[in-house]
């Protein structure tokens, strides 16, 4: 398709949302990206549009490899991390960006005028990179934020503001799941506090952390290594708690 973000229909199922189409990374390189991914908040979409124009103008391209994402892709994407099977870490619904329709990821390594250029003009626009470096993990992750959620962010912290972003679009589904597993990821480290002493932070969220503290439990124990609190490693916490 042509170098451009085309805005289409509202959609009806989230509120504020429209669908678009870019191009992606799937197929043949600059195809559309995929329906259920092309969808972003019309403010968001707006400013993407003027962000392919600036960055044609310079001479460069801009393909999507990634934008929205429901709650059970978000899931797995989640769980690929935890098992392993994903290096790039990913939260867990209700925890992400991309659920609240303002995130996209980008072919950060093909853009014809170079990552730092793009990123410019990316920013310009509002849309804001998670990380300083232009390579490496999450380099290729931007978030439309405007002033509103920038300040959200400041005072509740990273994963309160992606949770409340999806609850403004009326993105709801995953949300009682999302919860059982933050009071789940909650008792964990609490129990590797008081059985090792790790003085995690208790926030709910399963940060690297938290996963080498589950490695380090798993190694006293005789476990398998592998950063997972799945049944056994749970068994065996909840038997030397005696809960």
């Amino acid at each position: 398709m042509e170098m451009v973000c085309e805005i289409m229909e509202k959609d009806e199922a989230l509120k504020n949302v429209v669908k678009v189409r870019v191009p992606g990374i799937y197929g043949k390189k600059g195809d559309p990206l995929p329906k259920r991914m092309g969808k972003l908040v019309r403010p968001a979409a707006v400013a993407l549009q003027q962000v392919f124009k600036e960055v044609v103008k310079a001479g460069g391209h801009l393909y999507i490899s990634d934008m929205f994402r429901s709650a059970a892709q978000q899931q797995k994407a989640h769980a690929d991390w935890k098992s392993g099977r994903k290096t790039a870490y990913s939260p867990p619904s209700c925890n992400s960006v991309h659920e609240a329709a303002r995130a996209i990821d980008i072919d950060a390594y093909d853009t014809g005028i170079g990552h730092q250029r793009v990123r410019e003009i990316l920013n310009k626009h509002g849309w804001v990179n998670i990380v300083d470096t232009l390579t490496g993990a999450e380099c290729w992750h931007y978030e439309f934020r405007e002033k509103k959620w920038e300040s959200y962010k400041e005072q509740h912290g990273y994963a309160a503001m992606a949770h409340a972003m999806k609850e403004e679009i009326g993105n709801l589904a995953g949300l009682r799941q999302a919860e059982a597993e933050k009071k789940a990821v909650r008792w964990l480290q609490e129990s590797l506090n008081k059985i090792l002493g790790s003085r995690l932070s208790v926030d709910g969220i399963t940060g690297e952390k938290t996963r080498e503290a589950v490695k380090a439990f798993q190694r006293k124990y005789g476990l398998q290594v592998d950063g997972v609190a799945g049944p056994i490693t749970e068994g065996k916490l909840r038997e030397i708690l005696a809960v």
